[in-house]
């Protein structure tokens, strides 16, 4: 109630008096609401008290705002998960009501925030992410749902399209692949067929200079001839047996005669002579034996019957194709039968073989003018081997005495 209302009513002009504001006798009660309003409207309010002090009179109504206004709630805002602590702010009025007002008003924040916070900041945007990828699926879902059939039918039609392409990019890489997998393996092929043609030609090469020929033996045969100052007789007596044994596949026999008391012998260029001839008609006649031929010492023979002497030199001798025995006069009589079988022409132990055997016409005790003719040699022969059979001793000498070499006035 106010002073014109009293007047009328005539009674006593007084200015009624209520107390003071709590406010109005603190000194530091100031400070602390200053300190307290920093953020909501500090120079407002201090225009206020310099106004309100100017104008203060005694008996002046002062509302006492002791007891604070709440805050109505709001929607929750998002906060910062670090602000732990939640405010809940007082609105503080001095002067009249409309103050309390002005300060709302001044303080709207203060009236939005909420009182409590039930959801973090990272639990909104899960929520809120979750929510538009779900929205999203949606439209996506709806807006295939309403493709026209004719739509559908060409997306279709693409997508078999698309596909038929990969199936024939698919198809031809695995062609190119299998065209270089073959064009590969026909180099490695004609690679290799190549390396084995040059290999080929290389043996048959190797083996054509290596080959002991008719024509190299003939050569070797004349500078034999040359070497040792053979009579060109005795000489083509040899090129002649040895060249039919190569070409009949057969056999034959060679006596070289020599005499040892005669006063120009020479018996180790005699020697040396008989080994050259023997080696160069194995070699002929065994172009692909890298083994000389077999010298047999009748001085050392061991063997007490002609099929040890046989067994004892049938290998080696289809070895190397030649069999020399030195000084046949010496061979026993119960194995002279052996040569019997080496020396058959038609039928001999080993084909393509040339058996040469030396005579020593010194050691033949038979007086006749005819030396080293086939007569003179059989008779000494026969004469040696007295113990075999007249039935067998013939043939034997036949087979034997085949082709004689003199060689007494050369050595």
């Amino acid at each position: 109630m106010n002073s014109n209302t009293l007047e009328v009513n005539g009674g006593m002009n007084i200015k009624p008096s209520a107390r003071k504001s709590i406010h109005s006798n603190c000194n530091t009660c100031n400070i602390n609401c200053h300190k307290n309003m920093v953020g909501y409207g500090l120079k407002v309010h201090r225009k206020r008290e310099e106004s309100a002090n100017a104008s203060q009179e005694q008996g002046v109504d002062e509302v006492d705002n002791v007891m604070s206004k709440m805050a109505p709630q709001a929607s929750p805002i998002p906060m910062r998960r670090n602000n732990d602590v939640k405010y809940r702010r007082n609105s503080f009025g001095i002067n009249n009501d409309d103050s309390s007002d002005e300060s709302d008003n001044e303080n709207i924040l203060s009236k939005s925030s909420p009182a409590t916070f039930s959801y973090s900041s990272e639990d909104l945007y899960t929520s809120a992410l979750q929510n538009e990828l779900q929205r999203s699926r949606n439209e996506s879902n709806h807006s295939i749902n309403n493709i026209s059939p004719h739509r559908r039918h060409n997306i279709s039609s693409e997508n078999q399209h698309k596909r038929y392409l990969t199936s024939l990019e698919q198809k031809a890489k695995s062609i190119r692949d299998t065209s270089d997998q073959i064009v590969i393996a026909m180099i490695i092929f004609l690679l290799a067929v190549i390396m084995f043609l040059y290999s080929q030609y290389v043996t048959d090469k190797a083996f054509t200079n290596n080959v002991y020929d008719k024509f190299r033996f003939d050569s070797d045969v004349k500078d034999l001839k040359e070497k040792y100052k053979v009579k060109e007789n005795s000489i083509l007596q040899v090129k002649t047996g040895v060249a039919t044994i190569f070409e009949n596949q057969d056999t034959a026999s060679f006596i070289f005669v020599y005499n040892s008391e005669s006063i120009n012998f020479n018996p180790v260029r005699f020697n040396n002579f008989i080994e050259d001839i023997a080696a160069t008609t194995s070699r002929y006649l065994r172009n692909e034996s890298k083994e000389v031929h077999v010298t047999v010492d009748t001085s050392k023979l061991m063997m007490q019957t002609t099929k040890d002497f046989m067994n004892q030199y049938q290998d080696k001798v289809m070895r190397t194709g030649v069999m020399l025995v030195k000084d046949i006069d010496s061979v026993p009589s119960q194995l002279a039968m052996a040569f019997h079988y080496y020396c058959d022409e038609y039928n001999p132990l080993v084909k393509r073989s040339a058996i040469f055997f030396t005579f020593n016409l010194a050691n033949c005790s038979i007086i006749s003018d005819k030396k080293s003719s086939h007569e003179y040699v059989e008779k000494c022969l026969a004469n040696k081997w007295y113990s075999v059979g007249e039935e067998k001793i013939g043939p034997l000498l036949t087979r034997v005495v085949n082709i004689v070499v003199d060689v007494t006035q050369t050595f």
